[in-house]
């Protein structure tokens, strides 16, 4: 597992990526979402995809009041695979900070800001966009 983690500028927001998490990093992954503010059913959800072991899956949970977000992205079968999960899970934390923000998901702001977070996740994700990166390619 890899975990990132940074703080956008565009907007102060803290962000914490978990990559190909397994149950072995179970516990810091559930402390880190419940120093979030996550538990209950949103606790359950994080947990069952970690546990259930299933390729090509994420979860993300936000925090608007403690201006935190957690993303996790699963193992992926192949770079394509990766690519899918890892633009939807950025696309739900662009849209979590944009209702929190007030932030028009038509403007050049949230252009910027989804450039940011980009930005930001590229040199860990990076590594699982390229199948022989992965080790994957023949």
């Amino acid at each position: 597992m890899i975990m990132q983690e940074f703080t956008l500028t565009v907007t102060p927001w803290k962000v914490i990526v978990f990559y190909h998490p397994s149950w072995r990093n179970l516990d810091l992954i559930i402390k880190t979402l419940y120093d979030a503010g996550c538990d209950g059913e949103d606790l359950d959800d994080a947990v069952n995809t970690i546990e259930s072991g299933y390729l090509n899956t994420g979860f993300t949970f936000t925090n608007g009041n403690k201006r935190v977000s957690v993303l996790i992205i699963s193992k992926t079968t192949d770079a394509s695979q990766f690519n899918d999960t890892y633009d939807h899970e950025k696309g739900h934390l662009a849209m979590h900070i944009c209702q929190y923000d007030d932030i028009d998901p038509f403007s050049e702001d949230y252009q910027y800001l989804t450039g940011e977070i980009g930005r930001m996740m590229f040199p860990v994700a990076k590594h699982f966009l390229c199948d022989h990166c992965r080790g994957l390619s023949e």
